[in-house]
C-alpha cells in the first residue's frame, strides 16, 4: 500500500494561526480511520480536516509514533486538527495563508484579503484581526458588493452579496486601492497572468525570490490561466453563479461537489456526462485555477474526479482565476470562450 503523509496541528485561536505541527507517515488508512471513530466513513482517502480530542491524539501517538505535545504551548485556546499534507506545506517559504494575522503584526505581510458571501457579515477569526484594529496597529477596509438579487440555496439559506475585508499594517493603506486596480486591469486585458501575479505578490509582501519560485511553479504547472475544471450545477446553482457575476461556484445541498478536469478533446461528451450525473443538473460550469492551488485541496489524490466538501466551496472560490463560464445546458450544448 502506498504511503500517505499527514500532519497533526495545534491551531491557536487567540493568535489565529498554527503554532505547532507534527508530520507522520500512514501505511494503513484503515488504522487511522478507526481512530477517528466513525467520523471518516464518508471520506475514503481521508482528505478532510478532523478535530482530535485527547483520546484520538493519544491513539495516533501509540499507533504511528506521532507526538504533538500541546502542553508545552503557552496558549489558552488551542484546537488540535489532523489533515493530509498539502502542496503548500512543501513550499520553501512560509505561505501567508492561515498565518495572516501574526505576519501582519510582524510587518512581514503587508496586505490581507478575506472574501466570502454574506450574510453572515463576518468571517471566522475576524474578531482577532479587529482586536488589533481597535488598538491602532492595523488598518481595516470592508467592501460589500450586493448581488443583483438575493440568492437562496435549497437549504433555505439566503445570500445577499460578496463581502471582502482588507487589512494592512498602519501606513500601508495604499496597497488596498492598488490591488483593486490590478484586479480591474486583469479583467479588462484578457485575464490573469504571471505579471499580475507578481504585482499581487509584491503587494501582499512576498520577497522577490519567493515570487520567483511561485511564478515558476505556476508557469511549469500550466500557466497563470490555470487548470480548467468543470462541475454540474442545479437551477439554484446556476442562479447563484449568475447573481455573483460569474465570479464563484455555488453552495450545494449535498455533502460534496464533484469536479473533473476539462477534457479539450472530448468536451461535448464530457459535458453530456456531467449533465446526466445528477438528476437536478441543468448546466455545466467551467472555471480556471492555478494547479498548485487546486491540488492543495486534494493532498496526494491525482487524476480525479475530485469530491470537494460542501463546507470548503467558499474557500475554493478564493482561488478562482477569471470568470466562471457556463459551457453547457441540459436544453442544448452551449460553448463558452
Amino acid at each position: 500500500m502506498s504511503q500517505s503523509q499527514f500532519l497533526i496541528e495545534a491551531f491557536d485561536r487567540e493568535q489565529w494561526c498554527p503554532v505547532l505541527q507534527a508530520m507522520f507517515v500512514v501505511n494503513d488508512l484503515e488504522a487511522l480511520r478507526n481512530i477517528l471513530a466513525g467520523t471518516a466513513n464518508d471520506d475514503p482517502e481521508l482528505e478532510k480536516i478532523y478535530f482530535l480530542d485527547d483520546d484520538a491524539l493519544a491513539a495516533i501517538a501509540a499507533t504511528f509514533n506521532a507526538r504533538l505535545d500541546a502542553a508545552q504551548l503557552d496558549s489558552k485556546d488551542v484546537e488540535i486538527i489532523l489533515f493530509r499534507q498539502r502542496l503548500s506545506d512543501r513550499m520553501p517559504y512560509l505561505s501567508h495563508t492561515r498565518y495572516e494575522l501574526p505576519l501582519l503584526l510582524d510587518g512581514r505581510k503587508k496586505l490581507a484579503r478575506m472574501s466570502d458571501a454574506y450574510p453572515p457579515m463576518t468571517f471566522e477569526g475576524e474578531d482577532r484581526f479587529d482586536h488589533w484594529v481597535a488598538r491602532g496597529v492595523l488598518h481595516r477596509e470592508e467592501v460589500n458588493q450586493p448581488f443583483d438579487k438575493p440568492v437562496q440555496t435549497s437549504r433555505g439559506q439566503t445570500y445577499l452579496g460578496l463581502r471582502t475585508v482588507y487589512y494592512t499594517p498602519k501606513g500601508e493603506e495604499w496597497r488596498i486601492p492598488a490591488i483593486k486596480l490590478i484586479s480591474d486591469a486583469s479583467d479588462k486585458s484578457g485575464g490573469w497572468n504571471e505579471y499580475f501575479e507578481r504585482l499581487e505578490g509584491m503587494l501582499f509582501g512576498y520577497e522577490d525570490w519567493q515570487n520567483d519560485w511561485w511564478i515558476n511553479e505556476g508557469i511549469t504547472g500550466g500557466g497563470f490561466g490555470g487548470l480548467k475544471g468543470c462541475c454540474a450545477v442545479s437551477a439554484a446553482g446556476l442562479a447563484w453563479i449568475e447573481a455573483t457575476g460569474f465570479r464563484a461556484l455555488p453552495p450545494v445541498d449535498r455533502p460534496t461537489l464533484t469536479i473533473v478536469m476539462y477534457d479539450r478533446e472530448n468536451d461535448a461528451d464530457q459535458y453530456a456526462a456531467l449533465l446526466l450525473e445528477e438528476s437536478d443538473s441543468v448546466a455545466v460550469a467551467r472555471f480556471n485555477m492555478l494547479g498548485r492551488d487546486f491540488m492543495s485541496f486534494w493532498g496526494s489524490q491525482r487524476g480525479g474526479p475530485w469530491e470537494l466538501p460542501a463546507g470548503r466551496i467558499a474557500e475554493f472560490n478564493r482561488f478562482l482565476r477569471g470568470s466562471v463560464e457556463i459551457v453547457a445546458r441540459r436544453d442544448g450544448i452551449v460553448y463558452g470562450s
